[in-house]
């Protein structure tokens, strides 16, 4: 008997541990790809529910579906656009007033949703208490609390996922409360889009929202052009009418009714007694984000992080090397004693064999950056690094994140273009990739040195590979500059950044993430790279007979 196919989406504002839950659930089973027109990162992954099987979709960390960045502008257009069966909205406990504007937004939506209270752990170390029956009762949906670092409550969350996809009927929207007049145009809009065939799963009310706090956009209506061309001139009419009485941008109205609500929904669902703050994150904090000593604390650990992933990763590179130079050698023995033909010998040694092996070699540089960098993200650190650096950063229109992969470009580019990833915003990803090529990586410098040695004296030699270095900080510097200016990747996006509590990372979050990005890599990077080699064999060996000096 086949499992139902059900898809799932898992949404949230950003750490709220989404991405924790998202593998808790799937495991290995993921795949990883990009959204389609734009390099946000797509994740999607399967598991089994009790004779159904769910297609987890990973959606982009929002604040609102208003679409203010390209992240939100996804989930937004593939909710509206193409609604899955259900949704999972993560909230964090330590601070639900954050969340619940999204979570309000999403409820009215009309998709059945569970919401999962996450890092209930750290919750109660703090002595807060939260009611998760009158949480539910005001949203309409049941709400689970778990643990998704260590998965406690994750077999509740699946049985509530499976309730809910079952009996979608049972769910109903929050309540919140606006002024009479945009209720009431709400209200009109919603009867007009009635008579407008659209996604069943999708609620009138909430569409006619929607239009009415942003009239340029129209999710997918089936209906004449006029028809759909009428509701949005009629919309942006009663937009320009309500801002003119109300003497405010609607869109800011909208958004203080939603968070008026989500206050009222945490004095109902929270405890009184007054959340002392973590005094470990404080204390640690006094130190790493310290004046003076921040920046040079952050130095060091960068420091120590590269040391790692260079003296681990170049001892576990030699053996790789060494063990595709054997398997060469053996080639080359073993075809000698058949007697083929030394062109293809070569073809098969020189060209297919160490194509392969310079893919592999890099593998062990790409899983201990990726398993560093996951470290340093999980534990809460990157975020204080990024404000760390985030006046610097602001220079070349970058927030402080992006530093970090510049500074990982000295040594090794292509985990820095990987790195990228981990940025926040498309236009961050795309200054960054750019700028890292003008770093001075390890492969370069063995070209400068063993250039400088033969063109200048002992003297002269390190102050011209010094000098190669500042003249590559400055490059960096400048054509950030230029890109900034130009606007090459488009304006920067607001920037929110959050300073979350110090945890321990998992070690199963860790892993997880180190081989989807190896894998990845496989499928992307590997293809050309041994191509590239193939195609310097060719050059180097065809025609036959041709002395390549």
């Amino acid at each position: 008997m086949n499992s139902k196919e059900v898809t799932v989406a898992i949404a949230s504002i950003p750490n709220t541990g989404k991405s924790t839950l998202f593998n808790a659930l799937t495991g290995s089973h993921q795949a990883v790809g990009n959204w389609p027109g734009v390099s946000v990162e797509k994740k999607s992954g399967q598991f089994p529910l009790n004779g159904y099987s769910i297609t987890l979709i990973d959606l982009p960390g929002a604040y609102s579906l208003n679409a203010i960045s390209i992240e939100e502008k996804v989930v937004r257009d593939f909710l509206l656009n193409t609604p899955p069966d259900a949704l999972i909205n993560i909230v964090d406990a330590r601070n639900l007033y954050r969340s619940l504007g999204l979570t309000l937004q999403l409820g009215q939506i009309g998709i059945p949703m569970v919401v999962a209270v996450n890092m209930m752990d750290e919750a109660r170390r703090l002595g807060l208490k939260i009611d998760t029956h009158a949480l539910s009762e005001h949203l309409g949906a049941p709400v689970v609390p778990i643990v998704a670092r260590t998965g406690e409550g994750l077999q509740e969350l699946k049985n509530e996922l499976r309730e809910i996809i079952e009996n979608p009927g049972k769910l109903r929207p929050p309540n919140i409360s606006c002024p009479v007049a945009v209720e009431e145009a709400i209200i009109s809009l919603s009867r007009k889009l009635e008579k407008i065939r659209h996604d069943p799963r999708l609620s009138d009310v909430f569409l006619a929202g929607r239009l009415l706090e942003n009239s340029d956009f129209l999710p997918n209506l089936e209906g004449t052009d006029q028809k759909v061309d009428e509701i949005a001139r009629q919309a942006q009419a009663m937009r320009n009418q309500l801002e003119k009485s109300l003497r405010e941008n609607l869109p800011t109205v909208c958004a203080r009714c939603r968070f008026n609500a989500a206050r009222g929904l945490v004095r109902e669902a929270t405890s009184e007694a007054v959340v002392g703050p973590d005094e470990l994150t404080r204390k640690i904090d006094n130190l790493m984000l310290n004046k003076y000593l921040g920046l040079p604390l952050f130095l060091i650990i960068m420091l120590l992080l590269f040391q790692g992933i260079y003296a681990i990763g170049t001892p576990l590179q030699d053996i790789i090397s060494d063990g595709f130079t054997w398997v060469q050698q053996a080639l080359n023995h073993w075809a000698t004693l058949r007697h083929w033909p030394p062109l293809l010998t070569s073809f098969l040694a020189d060209g297919l064999i160490q194509g392969v092996g310079v893919v592999v070699a890099f593998f062990p540089l790409i899983a201990l950056f990726f398993i560093f960098m996951s470290l340093v993200e999980d534990s809460g650190y990157m975020a204080r690094a990024a404000f760390l650096l985030d006046r610097l950063m602001h220079v070349l229109g970058l927030d402080g994140k992006a530093f970090i992969n510049i500074l990982l470009g000295y040594g090794c580019n292509v985990p820095a273009v990987m790195g990228t990833r981990i940025l926040s915003s498309q236009h961050n990803r795309l200054i960054t990739m750019l700028l890292i090529p003008f770093t001075l990586c390890s492969a370069r410098l063995q070209v400068f040195v063993f250039l400088t040695s033969i063109l200048f004296t002992a003297a002269v030699a390190p102050w011209i590979v010094f000098s190669l270095y500042v003249t590559s900080f400055i490059m960096v510097i400048l054509v950030g500059l230029l890109l900034k200016f130009t606007h090459f990747a488009g304006k920067p996006e607001p920037f929110i950044m959050e300073i979350p509590p110090y945890r321990l990372p998992t070690v199963q979050t860790v892993a997880l993430r180190a081989w989807q990005e190896m894998k990845d890599f496989l499928n992307r990077a590997s293809t050309l790279i041994v191509l590239g080699v193939i195609f310097v064999w060719i050059l180097t060996h065809l025609p036959p007979g041709v002395d390549p000096a």
